[in-house]
């Protein structure tokens, strides 16, 4: 049986998010995984082609409690992934008041059929145990 192949792909600011995609990346390890974690700037087309999930991760811009989105690089990013999107995704923030409309519009950006379901945030930039469930939750319904 071929080994489940995850890509977590971020953009931070401060470390915060690339702190909460490096724990979701070892926690996806610790299910047997073989996990590639990476910043959106160094992302290159050919690595989402064996990937079975794609998680993807932001920090949320914006005004304190609304008009949250993506930052302008990873909106870039974005717009480099192959259209359709067929890899199954997930989406996490990091965010310092409010999460907000960040997925929705992350979801915008990423031109998704439909939307994606299973999506987390952290104001820490730490994985909590309810976190995981989410993520268990991706991966078992998949």
């Amino acid at each position: 049986m071929k080994e489940k192949t995850a890509l977590v792909v971020y953009h931070s600011k401060r470390g915060k998010t690339a702190s909460y995609a490096r724990d979701i990346a070892m926690y996806l390890w610790t299910k047997g995984m073989n996990v590639k974690l990476m910043a959106s700037g160094d992302y290159e087309s050919s690595k989402i082609e064996d990937c079975d999930y794609l998680f993807l991760g932001c920090w949320t811009s914006g005004w304190f409690v609304v008009h949250q989105h993506p930052h302008r690089v990873w909106k870039e990013f974005a717009h480099r992934l192959p259209r359709p999107l067929v890899v199954q995704t997930f989406l996490f923030s990091t965010y310092q008041f409010r999460i907000g409309s960040m997925f929705r519009n992350m979801m915008r950006h990423l031109d998704l059929k439909r939307p994606c379901r299973h999506t987390i945030a952290s104001k820490t930039g730490r994985l909590t145990f309810e976190d995981k469930q989410e993520i268990d939750r991706f991966l078992n319904n998949v």
